[in-house]
């Protein structure tokens, strides 16, 4: 009897070019995208600038954000009673961070006072608990007084600045223009989008 024996088909030829082709895909994959990868965005800040995004804690970021929000409050009160709202006022509106409450103590207890110094206009609070959170400033659009105009040359974008002392350590904040508030200490906050995020830079 004649036996004659049959080897299985081996599969090593095909899966060596099946990973030489995986290889090649991953390299040519590689390339692409390190070509078509942006150089990261310039996130440089001025001396008397911090980024809103990494440089607040999370109360100072709430503080911030409520800051910006009460400023379009603020704009429109200004609109229809052509004067600056006092503090009082916007407690009684609850506007946040103004409103008195049980979470403002948490927040560090600022103490707010509306400055009006010629065309520049606005709302210092001073921080009771500085290690909870820093004094905030916001400084409102200025308009010279030929027109609506912003005289601070910032697009005529609200502005948020932050003061890390104690509120015995400084005084209210006065001139409000940028060398003076800077001379005392405050620090503008700007947020800042990098390449990470996707998105333009923005500064408020």
């Amino acid at each position: 009897m004649n036996v004659q024996v049959v080897k299985p088909a081996g599969a090593g030829h095909e899966t060596l070019w099946v990973l030489l082709a995986a290889a090649c895909t991953v390299l040519v994959a590689a390339i692409l995208i390190g070509a078509r990868a942006q150089p990261a965005a310039d996130a440089s800040l001025a001396a008397n600038q911090i980024d809103a995004r990494t440089q607040l804690n999370a109360v100072e970021q709430g503080v911030h954000a409520d800051l910006l929000v009460a400023a379009e409050e603020i704009a429109a009160l200004m609109e229809g009673e052509q004067a600056l709202p006092r503090i009082e006022q916007l407690r009684e509106m609850e506007l946040p961070p103004f409103a008195v409450g049980a979470g403002a103590g948490t927040r560090g207890g600022h103490e707010w006072r509306a400055i009006a110094q010629g065309q520049n206009r606005a709302y210092a609070g001073r921080s009771a608990a500085p290690d909870v959170a820093a004094s905030m400033l916001l400084r409102l659009p200025a308009a010279d007084p030929e027109g609506a105009h912003d005289a601070h040359g910032h697009g005529g974008e609200p502005q948020v600045w932050v003061q890390r002392q104690g509120q015995d350590a400084h005084p209210w904040p006065e001139p409000l223009d940028d060398a003076a508030l800077t001379r005392q200490g405050w620090r503008q906050v700007v947020v800042r989008y990098d390449a990470g995020v996707t998105r333009k830079d923005v500064a408020h």
